[in-house]
């Protein structure tokens, strides 16, 4: 399977169960399939933060327009939920297989902040994105909604820190 970013070859990471397809050593972003969503339910928050911070080629970005293609799929264009150019955030969905590619580099980078300053930084990233972004999508329609629900599953199973917590 190819990034739709970058063009990589996915690499499988299987956490906690959950297999996940990474951009590993380019663009840095997440692959999950559907198939996998239903088993997040069942997983402590924070158990697959170590994927936000896999390999990543340094100054790699690719903002993507309208027109890439899912990886799984590869004929369908994947549709962007949101992008938020000061957290360095991009959720897209396929609307035909509905996995998910999400270019999280913005919260990777805040795992390079002195610890200190982490874990405000951290709260600030996951207020904006689930409490503003996800937010506006539960408002929209019955399908939205449930596809905010399993993005916020998917934010909550990557949080940094939140294994810590629990």
């Amino acid at each position: 399977m190819k990034c739709p970013a970058c063009k990589n070859e996915l690499q499988e990471n299987v956490v906690a169960g959950i297999k996940i397809q990474a951009c590993r050593g380019e663009c840095g972003g997440l692959w999950f399939d559907r198939f996998q969503f239903n088993k997040l339910k069942a997983l402590k928050p924070g158990i697959g933060n170590s994927l936000v911070t896999i390999e990543r080629a340094d100054g790699v970005k690719v903002y993507r327009g309208a027109e890439h293609a899912c990886p799984a799929c590869k004929t369908t264009l994947l549709y962007r939920h949101f992008f938020d150019r000061k957290w360095d955030t991009e959720i897209n969905q396929c609307s035909k297989c509905s996995g998910f590619w999400l270019d999280l580099a913005g919260l990777a980078k805040i795992q390079t902040l002195p610890e200190n300053q982490q874990k405000e930084a951290v709260e600030n990233y996951f207020t904006n994105i689930i409490n503003k972004k996800l937010a506006g999508m539960r408002l929209l329609h019955g399908d939205m909604a449930e596809q905010a629900q399993v993005l916020d599953q998917i934010l909550q199973f990557l949080h940094p820190g939140k294994e810590l917590e629990e």
